[in-house]
């Protein structure tokens, strides 16, 4: 925090630097100026806190220079210093605000209980603030999903183009012609997301978007959307009517730049030429059907081959294996015929994601046939294997994980108690590094089971419950003890101090020093 003196005598300022004990206000730096000149040029450099202004100087008078000091800063807190008992001067510092106004000579208790006021206010101020810019910054995100959602639901054909469409195109800075479109299809996002983002989908999106707008900002108008789990669009404007050939320079940058900074590959199709935004499903379509040419075995972008129909395996011929599986409550059965088929798939060498989509359409009907047995009491068939999975390692866990779930449900009598072992193993464990994968491994559940069966039954989200329990620990700790923020980071399973800072601010507006010093304030 800075303070800054303003004075033409020498023996004032001096007078006031030697009276106050600074760091006990929290101040890091004292500032000089003889003038309403050098004052108004160290205001604007150094913002200052607080300013302690005289009235009377030569050039620019303590009014105007308060007015002035307003005017640059609102949030700096100006305290009056005075020879003169004079009306005026106490009506313009009344005018600029100001916190108090001494009168010369002061005493040090008077300067210091105005200083403490000048503080305390300042820092009101601040917080207020910052509290309208996270305010401001909440908002716009959620005006931002709000219209991603509206414009994803057009782009999926859900919606036909109209004048809602038209406003959202024109507040994201789209024109409503000479549209390109690129269709990006992450291949590692699971991973990724799990690894690298904690199962934070938000931010994995926010990064996404920051990375490309840094590359695209210099190229024209752009706008890029999460159309689901798998696919997200890129619509570009080229400046130059001309540059054509940028649009697969600037969209295969965006894909390198995902891939070099966060680890994330994507396949990438596009579609050549320009579209107006009232014919953007034929662009979709396009790069649509550019993506379909991809080889999704190699985990790459280059074209595959086409191989012959009547040579491709069908998994309807694991049908009686899966089957059996199913009777016996037999998962590993089940893998076992699912990588069978899988293993066939690699033997072939090259592989297109349009017959993967094929085999995908033929795993669904399965899943759902299977569904509906008597040993399969459940509702599986309302969730299905994506049909927009790039990369074919990731495809072949979601089958399985889909048959582990079925089998997990099928003929289960008390699944309730299942669930809530888990929920009591998290709170008995909540200090460990837990996750949907290692619950899965201790009660032998699909992941994907345990995720939907604690949301219908507790209405949150195992990762939800497991921070807000581990939230509510830390506020205990802050409250009772005088633990450090990185011992008790530890303590409640968070490698990184900061990660855990982050976490308790998202949770509870403060940061953990802050919600220790309010509680015990209070």
């Amino acid at each position: 925090m800075n303070v800054l003196i303003v004075d033409d005598e020498d023996h004032v300022r001096e007078g006031i630097t030697l009276a106050v004990d600074w760091a006990k206000f929290g101040v890091d730096r004292l500032l000089y100026a003889e003038n309403g000149e050098q004052a108004l040029a160290l205001a604007v450099e150094h913002r200052p806190a607080v300013i302690f202004c005289d009235m009377s100087m030569p050039g620019m008078d303590g009014a105007e220079l308060l007015q002035r000091l307003r005017r640059h800063d609102p949030s700096a807190q100006l305290i009056v210093v005075s020879g003169y008992d004079h009306f005026s001067y106490t009506h313009a510092a009344l005018l600029a605000k100001g916190i108090d106004y001494l009168l010369k000579p002061f005493r040090t208790s008077d300067l210091e209980q105005a200083l403490g006021r000048a503080v305390a206010e300042w820092k009101r101020h601040m917080s207020q603030f910052e509290k309208q810019i996270e305010d401001g910054d909440k908002l716009r995100r959620a005006d931002a999903l709000m219209d991603e959602q509206k414009l994803a639901g057009y782009f999926k054909g859900e919606i036909v183009f109209n004048e809602d469409i038209r406003r959202l195109f024109a507040r994201r800075g789209l024109p409503l012609e000479r549209l390109e479109a690129a269709l990006y299809l992450p291949i590692n996002r699971s991973e990724l997301l799990h690894d690298r983002f904690r199962g934070d989908t938000e931010l994995l999106a926010f990064s996404l978007n920051n990375i490309a707008h840094d590359i695209l900002n210099r190229y024209g108008a752009h706008y890029l959307c999460r159309l689901d789990e798998h696919q997200w669009l890129l619509l570009t404007v080229p400046e130059d009517p001309n540059g054509a050939g940028r649009h697969r320079y600037h969209a295969e940058k965006v894909a390198a730049a995902w891939r070099e900074t966060l680890g994330l590959h994507a396949l990438l199709g596009r579609h050549e030429g320009h579209v107006a935004a009232d014919r953007l499903d034929d662009a979709i379509a396009g790069a649509r059907s550019d993506l379909l040419r991809h080889d999704v075995l190699h985990g790459d972008t280059r074209p595959a081959g086409s191989p012959s129909t009547d040579k491709l395996p069908r998994l309807t011929d694991q049908q009686l294996v899966l089957e059996t599986a199913l009777k016996r409550k037999d998962k590993a059965l089940a893998g076992r015929a699912i990588r069978s088929f899988t293993g066939q798939l690699r033997a072939l060498g090259s592989l297109r994601l349009k017959e993967l989509q094929g085999f995908t359409h033929e795993a669904n009907l399965l899943l759902e046939k299977m569904s509906r047995t008597p040993q399969a009491e459940t509702k599986l068939a309302n969730r299905t294997m994506p049909l927009w999975i790039g990369h074919f390692d990731e495809w072949e866990r979601v089958l399985i994980g889909l048959w582990e779930t079925l089998i997990d449900e099928s003929g289960e009598e008390t699944p309730d108690r299942s669930v809530e072992a888990i929920r009591d193993y998290i709170a008995d464990h909540y200090q460990d590094d837990l996750s949907l994968t290692t619950l899965a491994a201790v009660f032998n559940f699909n992941p994907w089971y345990i995720s939907r069966r604690f949301k219908e039954l507790y209405g949150t989200t195992v990762i939800t419950y497991l921070t807000e329990l581990r939230i509510d620990k830390a506020k205990s700790l802050l409250t009772q003890t005088n633990m450090s923020v990185s011992e008790m980071a530890g303590k409640l399973g968070y490698a990184d101090e900061n990660y855990f800072g982050k976490v308790f601010k998202k949770q509870t507006g403060l940061s953990p020093l802050q919600f220790r010093k309010e509680r015990r304030d209070g």
